[in-house]
């Protein structure tokens, strides 16, 4: 078996557990390398670099060192070549890290076949000029955000749902998230906490001006349009990315993308006992 290795030395503990998981790995004779997601990175690894490019020659697994969104970058970079991702907590909360600092020694279970492979939906998310030409074609595991820019004042975005148009939304932004992203932003914008294994797609209005909108669960078939009537420029991110200008008379249709993200699972713990272990620990 073949691992990279993607730390976030951002992160205050990164770098001892990443030297704990290289010696971990070793012991088990496991080769490793490591993809550089940053500039400021240790001396020590350079020598066991490599490019995103060469992923598939050399990485069976790749395992992201650091919290949620290191995790959510990891997948994305190996989402085309369909790789599976396992994370290590080096975080806070990390919901989608299956691994805790002191489980290392659960990595045996990669070589003798003791895991599993969760498959969860992406998101794609396609925008559009005002000459109706495609300027944008993103993979998005968590969530799609459109929010308001340099300006202070509420954003005006119609929202249509399978060709029917559901409302405008005054607010400061949109939420269209993943149930993998449901424990991000959407919850701390009061959206609910949806089940990975309940395939959806989640609209949350981020501090509507108004007593009756509230988040809306949809069905993964649905097929969304998002459109900029308003006065001014909005902002939009995929999974956190850079901003991406959504121009006035923009548009973006979202939906459920073929391909899926796969995370590796190394203990058997249900969705919801994740999430109480993490709150009875934060």
């Amino acid at each position: 078996m073949k691992v990279a290795l993607m730390p976030n030395f951002t992160r205050e503990s990164a770098y001892e557990t990443t030297v704990k998981l290289c010696n971990a790995l070793e012991k088990l004779n496991i080769s490793f390398s490591f993809l550089q997601e940053e500039s400021s990175f240790p001396d020590e690894f350079r020598d066991k670099v490599i490019c995103k490019d060469s992923l598939p020659e050399n990485a069976d697994v790749l395992i992201a060192i650091g919290g949620d969104g290191t995790m959510i970058r990891a997948a994305n970079i190996v989402l085309p070549y369909e790789i599976p991702v396992l994370g290590i907590n080096a975080g806070n909360l990390a919901y989608l890290m299956d691994l805790e600092t002191d489980e290392m020694r659960l990595l045996n279970k990669l070589i003798t076949n003791q895991y599993y492979i969760e498959e969860r939906m992406v998101l794609n998310v396609c925008v559009f000029n005002e000459k109706n030409e495609q300027i944008l074609d993103e993979y998005c595991i968590n969530d799609v955000v459109f929010a308001r820019g340099a300006e202070i004042k509420l954003t005006s975005l119609d929202f249509y749902c399978d060709n029917r148009f559901i409302n405008t939304y005054n607010s400061d932004g949109l939420i269209v998230a993943t149930p993998s992203g449901s424990t991000a932003y959407n919850l701390s914008a009061g959206g609910p906490i949806v089940d990975p294994r309940i395939e959806s797609i989640l609209l949350t209005p981020v501090c509507p001006h108004s007593l009756v909108e509230r988040p809306v669960i949809f069905s993964a078939d649905s097929e969304f349009h998002i459109v900029n009537p308003s006065k001014s420029d909005i902002l939009l991110s995929c999974d956190g990315r850079d901003s991406f200008d959504f121009k006035i008379k923009y548009g973006a249709k979202i939906r459920k993308a073929e391909k899926k993200v796969k995370f590796i699972r190394l203990k058997d713990d249900t969705f919801m006992e994740i999430l109480h272990k993490k709150w009875s620990t934060f």
